[in-house]
């Protein structure tokens, strides 16, 4: 197995405050992300340059999420709105009648991997699923015990993974939107969780130095692995569903091994007496990344004001 390597392509900066989320078209090549500044931005990944600047939510951008064409995105504010832009033309797109949405802040969002729905969790324990096109709510599940803090969708678009504050992860029909399975995925917050391409594998991580990865068809764990880092607050499979991204809140990222994680890959720290393959750059925490489908390009986004383009070489 070739070790990826990923060296600094651009800095994007532009945002005046903590850049929460970031989502990147199925394409690779329009990157969306929100900030404490209440901004969204669009931006060239290629070039690294900014399209457009979208203002309009009251309140700091924690979660966003991007269409595969990466025309539409869907962002969540602290002040319970989830709101839709129309990324092509650079402003606000369909907007949800008052009444209907969120109560609490608005932590994650995902897309269907065919566009054809997106998923929005928030404080008040909800998974609510929409009609981003129209900007209406469709359906609502509702068996977390705490905030939600992320929800990812399964490569077939019939399931999805959230997770919280209460320290599960819980599987959704989103056909029938029944609960499968409800995985106890630690004793403290599960900040993260993410889908694999293949769909064999869901990773949850959170506030135990700990990365989990999880049976998606029975709820069962597969291994699991310290990270070594305090808090988890990213992870991203790669295309080929080999290798897992993980961001956190010691400045850096990193690549680790699904099959033999306890393989010491080249590169890596061997001071961490561990098997983590280190990219580092960023001044503050990473909050978000993706993974291209491609797998030529990581993008990341930072406490330190600024997303960043990696490339593969």
């Amino acid at each position: 197995m070739t070790t990826p390597t990923f060296t600094p392509r651009h800095v994007l900066r532009g945002h005046r405050g903590n850049v929460f989320c970031l989502a990147l078209s199925a394409d690779g090549k329009t990157l969306v992300t929100g900030s404490k500044d209440t901004n969204v931005r669009s931006w060239d990944v290629a070039s690294g340059q900014l399209k457009h600047t979208m203002g309009g939510s009251k309140s700091p951008i924690m979660g966003i999420a991007a269409s595969p064409d990466g025309k539409l995105a869907a962002s969540g504010n602290v002040t319970n709105q989830v709101l839709f832009w129309d990324v092509a033309a650079g402003k606000e797109g369909a907007k949800y009648s008052g009444g209907t949405g969120h109560h609490g802040t608005v932590n994650g969002l995902a897309f269907a991997h065919d566009g054809s729905f997106v998923l929005s969790v928030a404080d008040d324990r909800k998974v609510m699923r929409w009609d981003a096109a129209k900007g209406k709510q469709r359906a609502v599940m509702n068996k977390h015990e705490a905030p939600v803090l992320c929800v990812a969708v399964s490569p077939d678009n019939k399931r999805c993974v959230s997770a919280g504050s209460d320290g599960t992860a819980r599987i959704w029909d989103l056909e029938t939107n029944e609960q499968l399975h409800v995985i106890k995925a630690g004793p403290e917050s599960v900040m993260t969780a993410a889908w694999s391409p293949d769909g064999s594998l869901i990773a949850t991580g959170g506030n135990e130095e700990t990365i989990r990865l999880w049976n998606p068809e029975t709820g069962e764990p597969v291994k699991d692995f310290p990270t070594g880092v305090q808090s988890v607050f990213s992870l991203a499979f790669s295309p080929d569903s080999q290798w897992l991204a993980m961001a956190g809140s010691d400045n850096a990222f990193y690549l680790w091994t699904i099959e033999n994680p306890a393989l010491t890959p080249a590169n890596s720290d061997p001071s961490q007496g561990d098997q983590r393959l280190l990219v580092k750059g960023h001044q503050n925490h990473i909050n978000s990344l993706a993974w291209s489908t491609d797998g030529k390009t990581i993008v990341t986004a930072s406490k330190d004001e600024t997303a960043r383009v990696w490339v593969q070489g």
